[in-house]
């Protein structure tokens, strides 16, 4: 069997076992391996079972509807933990016969049978469904005992699979409602009250708690290998979240012996197991763990199992392959080492002390070049200065002549107007002043584009994308950008910018706070992102 060949593959290969703990975990651990070559003889006890009632399913009488039922939900009971398939076809035949004989309690028994197979299967939505079309005011005994488990196994499933808040809270917190009223109706200081009880003390976030409500259920359940199972698998989660992995490795070890011993297919421990194992080195036992684990989910046939298992089979895998690919090319390698080992030491006090001058000259230059860069950027820096000084003050300069000619201008037109020089005076216009501005301007916005080519996408970079506004052509900017590209040059007076933009210093103000506020960083940071470009 494939099993047997991966427990001899553990001892052929020679890894030691138990390397990655001493003493019980290192047992516990030989135990599974033995309980796993036996596995074929488990599963026949559960196979013998599942032939036993389908032969006399298959003799019966269908008119003798309660053996007939009786039977069916058997066969579904046998099957929930074993095969998914099977399950919920005979959950559904369960669900049919009640029906046919309009007996609510059996129906609400068949509903909880169909809603569980779903659940372990990942079908939540259609489990949610069929849950919610049972009655709960007509139901008692072990079926509300189900209907509570079951609600609160979906809730949970949900909440793993979400993950994301606000909605994980909230599944969680309903799945913690249905597991309180569980826990109402059972019998106090029963081995499922305990275990119930153990649940909502891990949920709780009280591990320690939680490890002796579980040791309770192990005391009360000497027989029921099953509620063990899950006990000892809680346990070993209670121990993960407490930081011991090696107590998590042992009961998770436990579990999977139990699943083992019962033939559970539905979920077993040896995926989790084979996580925590692999990370302490032990590549070959986990790939084996896990591939079991992976046969396991496949016959049972649950969805959700099978994404949780390929996260992590490929990883094993591969560092299994390379393991053993190692060793191969470590014997290789060693053999060829051999052989070199005397030249290379020959030839290696030469090959240094030719290396060590070749490093030394090397360092030198490498230093004399920083030192030569660490000047010529000094340098840079400082002609930078002086370049950015110098574009401003020559701007500034031209604002303040177009100023002075624009008095001029207005001077003369007042004299021509008081000696009706008409003729003149048509040809002093403000216009041509404002076409002498507006070259300025242009001269400025392709002298600062050709020292800061970049300034326009980056100052878009500060605004949302409906905010982001584009001027006419490349070698411009616009009124809002010469604004910050005055800033940029270290003009950051605001009558300096208004006399050299022709405007008021309320209206530099007015474009500087809104362009700030429609900005996606802090006002008082704007300026200095300007800066940054």
């Amino acid at each position: 069997m494939r099993h047997i060949f991966y427990c001899f593959l553990i001892v052929l290969i020679g890894w030691p076992i138990g390397a990655c703990a001493d003493g019980a975990t290192r047992e516990w651990l030989s135990k599974l391996d033995q309980s796993l070559a036996n596995r074929d003889a488990y599963e026949q006890k559960r196979v013998d079972r599942i032939d036993a009632l389908k032969k006399e399913l298959s003799q019966i009488d269908k008119k003798n509807t309660e053996r007939y039922y009786e039977l069916l939900y058997g066969l579904y009971d046998e099957y929930k933990s074993y095969c998914y398939d099977s399950a919920h076809h005979y959950a559904d035949e369960c669900l049919a016969v009640a029906r046919l004989n309009n007996d609510d309690v059996k129906i609400a028994q068949a509903s909880n049978a169909v809603a569980f197979s779903l659940i372990s299967a990942g079908f939540l939505t259609e489990a949610t469904e069929v849950l919610k079309s049972i009655d709960r005011s007509k139901l008692s005994g072990r079926i509300l005992e189900d209907y509570f488990e079951h609600n609160g196994q979906l809730w949970r499933a949900q909440a793993d699979y979400v993950r994301d808040e606000p909605f994980y809270t909230k599944y969680i917190t309903k799945s913690n409602a249905y597991l309180d009223s569980l826990k109402q109706i059972l019998p106090q200081n029963s081995g499922k009250w305990w275990s119930v009880q153990g649940s909502r003390q891990m949920r709780d976030h009280q591990y320690q708690q939680a490890l002796e409500s579980f040791n309770k259920v192990l005391a009360l359940s000497d027989s029921d290998l099953h509620m063990k199972a899950m006990a000892t698998a809680e346990m070993a989660w209670a121990y993960i979240f407490l930081d011991n992995e090696d107590k998590a490795i042992e009961y998770f070890a436990q579990s999977s012996i139990y699943d083992n011993e019962t033939a559970t297919r539905e979920i077993t421990a040896l995926y989790h197991l084979s996580r925590l194992i692999y990370k302490k080195g032990e590549h070959e036992r986990a790939s084996v763990y896990v591939h079991q684990a992976l046969d396991d989910v496949q016959f049972y046939n649950s969805r959700l199992r099978k994404i949780e298992i390929g996260d992590i089979l490929p990883i094993i895998e591969r560092d299994r392959y390379e393991a053993v690919a190692s060793q191969r090319n470590w014997l290789i390698a060693a053999s060829c080492l051999f052989v070199l080992l005397s030249a290379v030491i020959l030839s290696s006090y030469w090959f240094i002390r030719k290396k060590n001058r070749t490093l030394t000259e090397a360092r030198e230059t490498i230093a004399s070049q920083l030192t030569q860069l660490q000047v010529a950027n000094r340098q840079l820096k400082e002609d930078d200065k002086i370049k950015n000084a110098y574009i401003g003050r020559s701007f500034y300069t031209n604002a303040e002549f177009i100023a002075k000619l624009e008095k001029l201008y207005l001077m003369i037109d007042r004299k021509i107007v008081a000696r009706q020089y008409d003729d003149l005076r048509s040809m002093m216009k403000l216009s041509n002043l404002n076409a002498e501005r507006e070259n300025m301007y242009e001269a400025f916005d392709q002298t600062f584009l050709n020292i800061f080519p970049d300034f326009v996408q980056r100052f878009n970079l500060l605004f949302e994308e409906k905010d982001r506004k584009l001027p006419p052509n490349e070698q411009s900017l616009t009124s809002e950008m010469r604004i910050f590209a005055l800033i940029r040059l270290g003009i950051s007076d605001s009558e300096r910018i208004a006399k050299f933009l022709n405007y008021s210093v309320h209206t530099v103000n007015t474009y500087k706070t809104r362009i700030k506020n429609r900005s996606t960083v802090e006002n008082e940071q704007f300026e200095k992102k300007i800066m940054e470009i």
